[in-house]
Parts: structure tokens; C-alpha cells; sequence
């Protein structure tokens, strides 16, 4: 599915914890501007002895993962970086297991992380529901996380990857319509396909049908 971060590590230095962070986006920045934003975090680490990878913006926060060799160097971290980036919302350590929920559980919160704009998250939650499913409901069930995908590159302003994983996602969606799992297939079928027109993604909600 989709890899978390690539990291090659310079000599010398012994990263062993990755953190997920989040921080408000009051700067409004766009994903135009995530490589500024990723070279600007690395600065404010460094002297940490931490990295920064896969930064990620969206309208309402900028991600990051932070790379620290100890987790003693976490709150510091923080701080400078939300000295350059803004208020922090969220941490949550990676490389740990994933919380096991039942797939009704897995879909609801990859559904409200989706439409938080966290997808790479959101990817993280249905895989879970992914694994448990089979038939047409496993297959629309990849399409919705491939979309995730597909967003995630979107946020790092990979315009030409986003357009490339949205086709594969489209595939999945093709056959859908009407909902699944409370999801409606057949209106998310349509964005895309407009998007992948038009050219131009854009961030998606699910739309949940009461």
C-alpha cells in the first residue's frame, strides 16, 4: 500500500523513534510550500540530533515525521518546532503496532480521519477494515484507500503521482455505486473522475449517508 518514509541516514547518526506531528496551519501555508517547510524543520532539529521526513500540508495542519535517536530529544523538539510551524495538535509515535478495532470501528475512524484531511491516517485505519473484508467490499475498500494514497502526495505537491494513484483508485471505484459501509460510492466515483479530467485533484471528503 503506501510507504510511510524513505530515510537515509547520515553517517554517525542513530535514529531509532519516528513520531507523527501535527501543527496548525495558521500560516496558511499550501503544499507548494512542504520542501521549504521540511528544510525549515530539519534546521530547527538538527542540533537535536533529529531529521524531519514527509512533510505533508493541508488546510488545517502541516505533518511532519520527526526522527529523534532518543525520546528524551521529543519535547524540545516540539518546542522548536512549533516555534517555526505553529501550535502543535497532535503526536503520535510510529513504528509501533497498529491498534486492533473491529472493521465497523476501523472504517468509522478512517472515515473521520479522511475527512480531517489526516490521510495518511486514514490509510493506516481502513487498512485494518482492508484485511478483514473480501468481494466488492474489499475492492472498494482499496479505492478509498488509494484515494488516501493519492491525497498524501497531494499534500507533499506530487501533483503527477496524486493524478497516477487517483486512476488506480478509480479502477477499484468503477464497478461501485450507490454506498458501502455508509460511504457514498457513487457521488466519490464522480469527483474523481471529474478531477482526473480536469487534471487538477483536489482534498476529498466521504460523504456519510444518514
Amino acid at each position: 500500500m503506501l510507504s510511510t518514509c524513505a530515510v537515509t541516514e547520515p553517517p554517525g547518526r542513530d535514529v531509532q523513534m519516528r513520531f507523527l506531528l501535527r501543527f496548525s496551519n495558521n500560516s496558511k501555508h499550501t503544499p507548494r510550500d512542504a520542501r521549504a517547510l521540511g528544510s525549515l524543520s530539519y534546521q530547527a532539529v538538527k542540533a537535536l540530533h533529529g531529521d524531519v521526513g514527509n512533510v505533508r500540508v493541508s488546510g488545517a495542519a502541516v505533518e511532519l515525521d520527526l526522527l529523534l535517536a532518543s525520546r528524551d530529544n521529543l519535547e524540545a523538539a516540539t518546542r522548536v518546532l512549533e516555534h517555526k510551524l505553529g501550535p502543535l495538535l497532535t503526536v503520535k509515535e510510529l513504528d509501533i503496532p497498529a491498534t486492533q478495532m473491529e472493521t465497523a470501528d476501523a472504517i468509522r475512524r478512517g472515515v473521520e480521519l479522511f475527512n480531517d484531511e489526516r490521510y495518511w491516517e486514514s490509510h493506516e485505519a481502513l487498512e485494518i477494515a482492508w484485511r478483514k473484508e473480501s468481494g466488492q467490499e474489499k475492492e472498494i475498500l482499496q479505492g478509498i484507500i488509494l484515494l488516501a494514497a493519492a491525497l498524501v502526495h497531494l499534500q507533499k505537491n506530487e501533483v503527477d503521482v496524486a493524478l497516477s494513484v487517483m486512476r488506480r483508485a478509480q479502477d477499484k471505484l468503477a464497478k461501485a455505486g450507490g454506498e458501502c459501509f455508509g460511504i457514498g460510492i457513487g457521488t466519490l466515483r464522480d469527483e474523481v473522475s471529474r478531477m482526473l479530467t480536469a487534471g487538477r485533484p483536489d482534498l476529498l471528503k466521504l460523504e456519510i449517508k444518514r
